[in-house]
């Protein structure tokens, strides 16, 4: 459970501690209230000092051939769009296993069925990176990061767009724009 009674607590302790939101919910960024929303749905948690947004995050890697699937670009509801360069991705919410956010991922941002893929188990490995948030400018957030491989059927061939299972509320994407790309540009990937 999250340290702010509201919504305006939060906001005053971000400004407190020197975070700007007014910014927020334009270019590539998204709302204070997206941020309210993460908080109550335990999906980021909030260390006080200094301030940083703790993020658990499973990464999906699916291969064809040579190529890896990667979410190219995100739609907001808003109209907005922002780029990514990321493989399937996933906050992992409390209480949830790698392998139970990863299936959650496949299903709600690919639309895939559970027998249409298979979580390989055996590649799991984590990493961890501190940043300045792009969702969230000013706040300083640290990330650790899940990578699982999946055998996958059914994707397109080509590059695609897949509406989002989402309602906009907590999570403000509509689509998501996913391309084939080299594996060999994505470091973090590795030879599994």
């Amino acid at each position: 459970m999250n340290q702010f009674t509201d919504i305006y607590a939060l906001e005053k302790w971000l400004s407190s501690n020197g975070i700007d939101v007014k910014a927020w919910g334009s270019d590539n960024s998204k709302s204070l209230d997206n941020l309210w929303q993460e908080l109550q749905a335990g999906e980021v948690q909030l260390k006080q000092n200094p301030p940083l947004r703790l993020v658990e995050v499973v990464q999906i890697i699916i291969r064809r051939r040579e190529t890896v699937l990667v979410e190219a670009e995100q739609e907001f509801f808003n109209g907005q769009r922002r780029y990514r360069n990321q493989p399937p991705s996933e906050k992992i919410k409390p209480g949830e296993t790698v392998q139970v956010a990863a299936s959650r991922c496949l299903q709600e941002e690919l639309g895939l069925s559970l027998d249409a893929f298979t979580l390989r188990l055996e590649t799991h490995r984590e990493y961890q990176t501190n940043t300045n948030s792009i969702s969230y400018p000013g706040l300083p957030s640290q990330y650790n990061f899940h990578i699982i491989e999946a055998a996958v059927s059914g994707l397109p061939t080509e590059d695609f767009w897949r509406e989002n299972e989402s309602d906009g509320i907590i999570d403000p994407v509509k689509r998501h724009r996913w391309e084939w790309r080299p594996a060999d540009s994505f470091p973090f990937i590795g030879d599994h």
